[in-house]
């Protein structure tokens, strides 16, 4: 059974919806680590 063109642009607005505040909520995160880094909040991670 085919989907109708509306159906199919609305779940690929909304997939692209959820892939860019998933990018954008990582890179919030990362850049509050790097900020907490570089002030000296928190120390880099010794491995080994």
């Amino acid at each position: 059974m085919a989907m109708p063109w509306s159906m199919s642009l609305w779940l690929a607005k909304m997939v692209w919806v959820a892939l860019c505040s998933w990018v954008s909520s990582c890179l919030m995160v990362a850049d509050e680590i790097a900020s907490a880094l570089r002030s000296g909040d928190v120390s880099p991670f010794n491995v080994g």
